[in-house]
């Protein structure tokens, strides 16, 4: 590892040091040639520089790093690939870069198992896997559908030292549409949303003007238009996390 500095920041003891850590992999790998990562000011003004195959860090004093910066990497081995992060520095950090040609998916491949209940019985919903990166980023690491029996194995790419929760939301439904042509399993929102939705349970049309929509007090499927459904509570998104993952 070699670290060039382009301007000297002094060191004083009883001052507060900031540790600044990058980790360079290439399509999601840890590669074995020397990549580096330029440090710049907001204004462009280079300011350290990192040499390294993999992971490297340098120490700054506090005062002097505790602001915005702009962190390029880039690795000349051919085809040559670039990647960069716009970190606000406010405590030791680790800087996680992947110089990718952007056709895939960054960071290493993980398993993360998910189950869902709605009111206690298994459900078919989406569940979404996000990644707060080191640098306070935070990305899309995954996601997948459950199946009837609740289940599901998520299949993601997180980086080495990210946190990953796990977020299921309810189904948001179609918002009315008068006459649209509805068919079982459609989920209806009223205009005016007041905690309900209405799942189609017979085909049909949906009526020329909005209805007066019911709430749980009037159960079982209620003709809608043509069509008929019944009521059914939207439920506010539920998160886990950080939750462990099951690194492939």
């Amino acid at each position: 590892m070699e670290v060039v500095p382009a301007e000297v920041i002094p060191f004083s003891q009883g001052l507060a040091l900031r540790t600044v850590t990058v980790l360079l992999t290439r399509g999601g790998e840890q590669t074995e040639p020397s990549k580096l990562v330029r440090m710049f000011s907001e204004t462009l003004q280079l300011v350290a520089l990192f040499e390294t195959s993999y992971s490297a860090s340098y120490t700054f004093l506090a005062s002097a790093v505790d602001k915005r910066w702009i962190m390029l990497a880039t690795d000349e081995t051919p085809p040559s690939r670039a990647a960069a992060r716009y970190p606000t520095i406010t405590e030791d950090v680790v800087l996680e870069f992947d110089l990718s040609d952007g056709a895939g998916s960054v960071g290493e491949p993980a398993a993360l198992d998910a189950q869902v209940r709605v009111e206690g019985v298994p459900a078919a919903r989406e569940v979404v896997a996000v990644e707060r990166q080191s640098d306070g980023v935070w990305r899309v690491a995954g996601s997948g559908t459950t199946d009837t029996a609740g289940a599901v194995t998520l299949d993601l790419r997180v980086g080495a030292t990210g946190m990953i929760y796990a977020v299921c939301p309810d189904s948001w439904g179609v918002a009315f549409q008068a006459l649209r042509e509805v068919v079982p399993g459609d989920v209806i929102r009223p205009t005016v949303f007041r905690g309900w939705l209405y799942l189609v349970t017979q085909v049909g049309q949906l009526p020329a003007t909005e209805p007066d929509w019911w709430d749980e007090t009037l159960g079982g499927s209620q003709p809608l238009g043509t069509a008929r459904a019944e009521v059914r509570r939207y439920f506010q998104p539920q998160a886990h996390g950080p939750l462990p993952v099951e690194r492939l």
